[in-house]
């Protein structure tokens, strides 16, 4: 099971107060308050590149157990993102899924959403696994 210690090795996940609200082999949900730190210009907006941010962290949770991580680890070789609407309230909550695993690339979908279970954005991202020794 991945464990918000884990996700919060990332500096950038510890700041963004990331936590793990589920976690098994190749589905991942993940909770982000909303803070300061993620508002967007507009009062009650939250930046894209956040939204962004907290997508391609719940992808690349749910792939945990999928792979060896003490010999791999995966980077994110592209990732898309559909911006449908800005949050009512939050917590918001990422539900990601693996959908794809092969030898050298894993693919996953995400779905963010807030408090009133709105989806705000729609993403899908794929992964290199990469050997841990170089």
């Amino acid at each position: 099971m991945f464990t918000t210690e884990q996700l919060r090795l990332s500096p950038v996940h510890e700041r963004l107060q990331l936590t793990v609200v589920h976690s098994e082999p190749g589905v991942a949900v993940l909770s982000m308050p909303l803070t300061d730190d993620i508002k967007g210009v507009q009062d009650g907006t939250v930046h894209g590149g956040m939204l962004a941010t907290f997508a391609d962290a719940a992808c690349a949770s749910c792939l945990w157990g999928t792979y060896d991580f003490g010999r791999e680890f995966t980077v994110t070789t592209d990732i898309h993102v559909r911006y449908y609407r800005q949050p009512k309230g939050g917590p918001l909550l990422a539900e990601a899924k693996m959908v794809h695993k092969g030898r050298r690339l894993l693919s996953a979908e995400c779905v963010v959403v807030d408090a009133a279970q709105r989806i705000l954005i729609r993403s899908t991202a794929t992964f290199m696994l990469i050997k841990a020794d170089g």
